[in-house]
């Protein structure tokens, strides 16, 4: 009897603790792509470089591109509004521009805010028209980020364990 006490505790903890995630992290469509493995093909940064000094991609020829600043380090990606099928996160009252379109990791913690956190924006921060695609399965790094690239679906991770995913679909946030 005791055996059947402590299996229920067990999965009523568990149960518990599965719905403690925060809504704000993660989107309820958890499509979310592992972390690229060691012996995924890393293309050459330089290929993707822009003329103010970040490195700018498309992911899987879709509807997401990212931008890598080297310093400081730190990636933004984006996509335009009429793209997102997720339901969008509130803004918070400190944002008067788009909230939910643009996320940002940073390779630190910055002085203010989350590592890996939604972007408050006025516009693009950068012009996707023109840029390479990152072949799906390849990787990129630039200082401590490292972006992956999953069908339609941009995974950055940085050094020290956080990341952002963001697709037309589903978002994420590991801080």
């Amino acid at each position: 009897m005791r055996k059947y006490l402590i299996l229920l505790v067990v999965t009523i903890t568990a149960f518990a603790l599965s719905a403690c995630s925060s809504p704000s992290d993660q989107s309820p469509n958890s499509k979310i792509p592992d972390k690229p493995s060691a012996e995924a093909p890393a293309v050459m940064a330089s290929d993707y470089a822009n003329t103010y000094g970040g490195y700018v991609f498309r992911v899987g020829g879709g509807t997401v591109w990212c931008t890598i600043s080297g310093q400081p380090n730190f990636v933004i990606c984006e996509h335009r509004e009429v793209d997102v099928t997720y339901q969008l996160p509130s803004a918070p009252a400190s944002c008067e521009g788009a909230w939910g379109y643009q996320a940002k990791l940073w390779a630190f913690q910055p002085s203010e805010g989350k590592i890996a956190d939604w972007y408050c924006s006025s516009g693009l921060y950068s012009d996707p028209e023109g840029i390479y695609d990152l072949p799906v399965g390849s990787k990129i790094t630039v200082g401590g980020i490292t972006c992956y690239a999953s069908e339609q679906v941009a995974r950055c991770d940085n050094e020290t364990g956080q990341y952002l995913v963001l697709g037309s679909e589903v978002y994420a946030f590991g801080n």
